[in-house]
């Protein structure tokens, strides 16, 4: 399986509580089409295999700065797997052996503990 990085971010409150913001470096890989505002996006489980979600990327109407977010399916995905402020998702371009084309990937982590001045992170269950 091919994977690459496309960004990792700690969760805010507004993340678990509302909707997650994404990083403008990251947001071309998020292509809304021209004259929309909003595109689901299917993305695989990296922890779960073989299961999926739905999220959709949104960005304000009527705004210079776009502002992406996720929003619908993101709230759910945030209360499976037990989510909080603190914790933090990473976000893949993933492509799986024998399939064609690159697909997301998402993989959360929860903070265990600061140990020596680094986090330990765990894959929520």
């Amino acid at each position: 399986m091919y994977q690459r990085l496309i960004f990792t971010k700690i969760l805010s409150r507004t993340d678990v509580e509302h909707r997650m913001a994404i990083p403008m470096g990251s947001f071309d890989v998020f292509q809304i089409p021209q004259g929309e505002h909003s595109k689901q996006f299917d993305v695989i489980d990296m922890i779960k295999t073989g299961h999926s979600w739905s999220f959709r990327c949104s960005t304000r109407k009527k705004d210079f700065y776009p502002k992406p977010v996720l929003s619908s399916g993101w709230i759910e995905y945030i209360r499976e797997k037990d989510l909080r402020e603190g914790d933090q998702v990473s976000f893949f371009l993933v492509q799986k052996d024998g399939e064609e084309g690159l697909r997301l990937g998402v993989q959360a982590q929860k903070k265990l503990i600061r140990l020596w001045g680094k986090d330990c992170w765990t894959a929520p269950f």
